[in-house]
């Protein structure tokens, strides 16, 4: 049975994603508006991807391409996952293995520095919903913005939980840091990458 429910749920996942890239192709013929392009992969990440990887536990080592119960992932391979999954055209094994620094300055735009967590969410809260992703000191995750709230969406490593949304100014593994260096992952320019299916370089 278990055997059975793990092939249905990995069966829904790549229809997901099928569906998705269909999605993503059809707003590039469309030429979409970038804004509706943003709220359409923040939504999709949020509600029908991220759900996917409830847990999948984590590991330091962890790298699996799959979803589910039986599966290891760790912080960095969650994020270049994930957002490989959603239509973003990058090695995510070449992502996974930089420094949580260099994945937040090689994917994403806007790139700013913090050293506490109040000062950090106080500028986010301030900008128009969009999902980040936020290097720490041993740690890498997204922080998705949507209105007044702010969450972690990360591996989370405590208790190797795996897959986790927090709520940001809760999360222990968010305060296990001493800075912060957080980018914009949906910026104009990355969304006409995503639309366009353009390749993303990485320097190693």
């Amino acid at each position: 049975m278990l055997l059975n429910n793990c092939i249905v749920a990995q069966d829904a996942y790549t229809e997901l994603l099928a569906d998705i890239k269909k999605d993503r192709l059809e707003m590039a013929k469309k030429s979409i508006s970038k804004d509706t392009c943003r709220t359409y992969i923040m939504d999709r990440f949020e509600n029908d991807i991220f759900p996917h990887w409830i847990g999948t536990c984590w590991d330091y080592n962890g790298y699996t391409n799959v979803p589910g119960m039986d599966k290891l992932i760790a912080c960095g391979y969650f994020v270049s996952t994930t957002m490989k999954h959603m239509g973003f055209n990058w090695n995510r094994f070449e992502l996974a293995k930089m420094y949580s620094s260099a994945i937040v300055r090689q994917s994403c735009t806007d790139v700013t520095e913090y050293q506490d967590i109040p000062s950090m969410l106080s500028v986010i809260q301030m900008q128009p919903d969009n999902l980040y992703i936020v290097g720490l000191d041993t740690h890498v995750g997204f922080i998705l913005k949507r209105g007044s709230h702010c969450w972690f969406i990360h591996s989370n490593y405590y208790n190797r939980k795996g897959p986790d949304k927090e709520k940001a100014i809760e999360s222990a593994a968010l305060k296990n840091s001493n800075r912060y260096i957080v980018g914009v992952l949906l910026g104009d320019h990355n969304i006409e990458k995503w639309l366009s299916g353009s390749v993303f370089t990485f320097q190693p």
